[in-house]
């Protein structure tokens, strides 16, 4: 019975996945940016640089899809690769100038998107939803632990 419900839950977790990436990929169409060159962008407006196998890492993807992300983010503008001074062989990804006016546009975009999928739910609906994604988050964080 747990088995078939883990199913369900995978299942709704790709169906929202889907329909939020649809959702944001039409959002920033005219920025061209696909959701996981926007994930990275996300990551490093939060940590200012990261290394590939971080992103990699973090994306649960192989380097080499990553790498080939982060060329494309490289010319469109948005991110630029810096060698460690410490070591040469140490490459890191940095979100460029132009990267911070596409970070705020991004967070205010995806404030707003997600601030008119609740627009039209009730108090209930959206301490449900919390409440699932928390006790989700839980469950995932403790068989994280596991390992």
């Amino acid at each position: 019975m747990k088995h078939e419900k883990g199913s369900e839950i995978a299942s709704l977790i790709r169906e929202i996945n889907a329909t939020l990436n649809a959702q944001l990929r039409e959002a920033f169409k005219e920025n061209n940016l696909t959701p996981p060159q926007m994930m990275i962008m996300f990551m490093l407006s939060e940590e200012k640089k990261l290394k590939v196998s971080e992103i990699s890492t973090k994306m649960n993807l192989a380097n080499s899809t990553v790498s080939g992300i982060i060329d494309r983010l490289e010319k469109l503008g948005y991110v630029q690769r810096v060698r460690s001074e410490v070591d040469r062989r140490v490459v890191h990804v940095e979100p460029s100038k132009q990267a911070e006016e596409l970070h705020k546009l991004f967070h205010d975009t995806v404030t707003q998107f997600l601030g008119t999928i609740v627009e039209d739910a009730t108090d209930k609906q959206i301490t449900e939803v919390m409440t699932g994604l928390n006790t989700l988050q839980k469950l995932l964080n403790r068989e994280k632990q596991k390992d």
